[in-house]
């Protein structure tokens, strides 16, 4: 059986940041052929909503280019603020799945309540916005800004994995979703808290969007074998 091949979508228009993000996607999931895309005239990195706005539109029009060339089994839109993900899932066929949303699904289906950690100003807001239109405000304790920037952590990960811990250590939860491109690879970094258990938004991405495509084959089998019982 051929590997599932992934569109790794990043919703910045930063290239370094979508090498990085195909890098830790492989090195996590070797068993997935991940197609790493950078959208042309987007934002360098999303960070207000009309970042997302923009972002959205060059996402979706990426995703429909790369549909048609590399025929993918599923998407991740590879930005925690998820642009583009329910107009690329009203358009497309195959599993599309965001990073926030991948995220806290992960961590209600392991605990309780869980926290968010995030870069940037408006970023809380936002998040706090989403975390709403999901419907699972009762389930999340908060949404924390750590210090820094993205370009600032991700040149200096010892800094970056420290200011994570800390603010991870300050949550009134017992889940903390680090989320955000930039902060990716993180987790790995930072090792186990004690009594806190860290997720990183690319890993629960690759988790949701491996177990969409095993259900689409297991569905397709079914009805496969349903049509061959009727005849």
């Amino acid at each position: 059986m051929r590997k599932p091949v992934v569109l790794l979508v990043n919703g910045n228009s930063s290239r370094s940041v979508t090498e990085r993000l195909a890098a830790l996607a492989r090195e996590a999931a070797p068993d997935i052929d991940f197609v790493p895309l950078t959208p042309k005239g987007g934002p360098d990195y999303v960070s207000t909503p009309a970042d997302v706005t923009l972002a959205a539109e060059k996402v979706v029009e990426t995703i429909g280019d790369a549909a048609l060339l590399h025929q993918p089994d599923g998407c991740i839109i590879a930005c925690f603020g998820e642009p583009g993900l329910a107009a690329a899932r009203s358009l497309i066929a195959f599993p599309v799945i965001g990073m926030a949303e991948a995220s806290m699904l992960t961590a209600m289906q392991l605990g309780a309540r869980f926290a968010i950690l995030t870069l940037g100003e408006d970023w809380p807001s936002m998040l706090n916005d989403l975390v709403r239109s999901y419907g699972v405000a009762d389930r999340c304790a908060g949404v924390a800004r750590i210090d820094g920037t993205p370009q600032g952590l991700l040149a200096d990960p010892v800094l970056a994995a420290d200011s994570v811990a800390s603010a991870a250590r300050q949550q009134d939860a017992s889940i903390v979703i680090v989320g955000g491109a930039a902060l990716t690879g993180l987790v790995a970094q930072i090792g186990p808290l004690s009594g806190i258990r860290l997720i990183d938004c690319l890993w629960a991405s690759i988790a949701q969007i491996t177990a969409l495509i095993d259900y689409h084959r297991m569905a397709g089998d079914c009805t496969a074998r349903h049509l061959l019982l009727k005849l």
